[in-house]
């Protein structure tokens, strides 16, 4: 019998990609974890709305400029296939919305899938 492989989750995901950023001689101190998901009750989400929060908004922001944008937004997802009702959900379409507006005003993003692809698409941007 075989296992079947499964992919981390996405939170094991990010904290690898963290982990690979605190120790990068360039971004360790220019990155930054946005407070955006978790359950909250009604009051508790008005509340974080109020005070800026935003439905959609990526995962990380690498806050070094490169010669072509402002900075990097990255949403983190499981290194995993996805399918079209994964990808039809309000949450993704408000993550692919979030993105699209910071790429129209000078800002790079992406969605990741596992830590090695946020590394790659990290160092490629830093190339930019």
């Amino acid at each position: 019998m075989t296992a079947k492989l499964v992919a981390p989750k996405e939170y094991v995901e990010q904290r690898a990609l963290v982990s690979w950023l605190k120790y990068h001689p360039k971004l360790k101190r220019f990155f930054l974890k946005n407070d955006n998901e978790g359950k909250r009750t009604p009051v508790q989400g008005a509340q974080a709305k109020s005070m800026g929060l935003r439905p959609g908004a990526s995962d990380l922001f690498i806050a070094w400029p490169t010669r072509t944008y402002h900075g990097l937004w990255l949403e983190v997802k499981r290194n995993k296939k996805y399918t079209m009702s994964e990808r039809n959900t309000d949450t993704w379409k408000a993550q692919e919305s979030f993105i699209e507006d910071m790429k129209s005003v000078g800002f790079a993003g992406e969605f990741c899938y596992g830590w090695i692809d946020g590394k790659r698409i990290i160092e490629s941007y830093l190339l930019t």
